[in-house]
């Protein structure tokens, strides 16, 4: 008879594999993302539900790597292309949806006593985005318009502003910032970054091209090197999260020009390492604190209220500045709007950190869900609603164009 929670790791990793699948299966026939399933699974097998699998030591090892792995496919899935040509209108909306929704956020934590510290990394939590409705946009052709361009060039600012404001918050509360060492772990970590940039695209390039690098041996030095730089910046006193991104900054054009590559990149990480994570998250949450506590409900709320009020703010602002169409920052807000990976990896650093508390958590999760449900549905509608404007502009193009090509045969009638 199995006793519980199931101490084997393989029956935990079976148990949990199974739950994965039909997760996935069952979520993706009701157009909601999977993340949301993963994290109502993980919380009701965990140690704050039914208690049927511990989180130690298989879903936490795999909730880790999953965790270093989201960061770096955050850092690979930026078209730095795209950042190039519409620097200033990727920055317009990158500032202005970060500061909006920093200033916001950093307000209602302050409103529940999470101190300066951890209303700060609320902040940075909640100031990036997840373009889960990405996939969306791409069905409806509509990726190379000017405003979905400003929004996904935007991603890259606001999850890199977010991730700098992490590490400075937690080295400034680690009491560690005094003195002439006191901001050496920042100051490595620019080292680090400037090394990584200047060497790793061309030699990961160059290594890519070569005709005796076999797949396999490509995809483990794309492995070697996120854990690398991940473990390098742990070491040198941030986080490791930091690390994966700078890994999937420095691979992100050589990732390009290699598709098979990349699929297999992305495909390991999709069906191995994040779910787990998103599992390990769950397995955070207690049911009792969702089902009744009030407090996570009520900071949820103002959470929700500031992060819904600064994406779209933000979308109206830079649509107005460079001429988008009301529908249009419709669907940059709506864009804007999920918050799903990066605002987890956040949440999770500050709550190890011990910086917010179980109970903020619990709220992030909540808004999670409602974002990652509202979000792609608004992007749907809004995006139709384009096309269907772009499909009526050309047919009164061609009705006029018509008009005008018959216009110098009339005086021969």
């Amino acid at each position: 008879m199995i006793e519980l929670p199931i101490a084997e790791p393989m029956l935990q990793l079976t148990v949990l594999a199974v739950a994965v699948l039909l997760v996935h299966l069952l979520f993706q026939r009701l157009s909601i993302p999977a993340l949301v399933g993963l994290l109502l699974i993980g919380m009701l097998v965990g140690p704050g539900g039914f208690e049927l699998v511990p989180r130690e030591p298989a879903v936490g090892l795999l909730g880790t790597v999953g965790l270093v792995y989201i960061m770096f496919l955050a850092g690979i899935e930026i078209d730095l292309n795209v950042v190039r040509h519409h620097k200033a209108e990727a920055i317009g909306f990158g500032l202005t949806t970060f500061i909006l929704s920093m200033v916001l956020a950093v307000g209602v934590g302050l409103v529940f006593s999470d101190g300066w510290a951890g209303a700060l990394l609320i902040g940075a939590a909640l100031s990036s985005h997840t373009l889960l409705g990405y996939p969306i946009i791409k069905r409806q052709k509509l990726m190379h318009h000017r405003p979905i361009v400003a929004t996904i060039g935007g991603t890259l600012l606001t999850d890199t502003l977010a991730l700098v404001l992490l590490v400075v918050v937690l080295q400034a509360a680690g009491g560690d910032t005094k003195g002439p060492g006191g901001y050496l772990p920042l100051v490595l970590l620019v080292a680090l970054v400037a090394a990584a940039l200047l060497v790793l695209p061309r030699s990961s390039r160059w290594f890519f091209e070569r005709p005796w690098a076999h797949r396999a041996d490509k995809a483990l030095a794309v492995l070697a090197v996120l854990f690398v730089l991940s473990m390098a910046a742990e070491l040198i006193g941030t986080k490791n999260i930091l690390g994966a991104f700078l890994a999937g900054l420095c691979l992100n054009r050589s990732l390009k020009s290699q598709p098979p590559l990349l699929e297999h990149v992305r495909f390991a990480g999709q069906v191995l390492f994040i779910p787990f994570f998103f599992l390990s998250t769950g397995m955070r949450l207690e049911l009792d604190v969702l089902l009744g506590g009030s407090e996570a409900w009520l900071e949820a709320g103002m959470l929700l209220l500031a992060i819904l009020f600064a994406k779209f703010a933000a979308a109206w602002a830079t649509g107005w500045w460079f001429g988008y169409r009301p529908t249009a920052r419709i669907v940059m807000a709506s864009l804007a709007l999920p918050q799903a990976a990066a605002t987890l990896a956040v949440a999770v650093t500050a709550l190890q950190a011990e910086l917010i508390e179980p109970t903020t958590v619990d709220a992030i999760i909540i808004v999670i869900f409602v974002t990652c449900l509202v979000g792609p549905m608004i992007t749907r509608f809004a995006g139709k609603r384009i096309v269907k404007d772009a499909e009526a502009e050309a047919d009164v193009g061609d009705k006029q164009g018509g008009d005008h090509e018959a216009e110098p045969e009339e005086p021969a009638r």
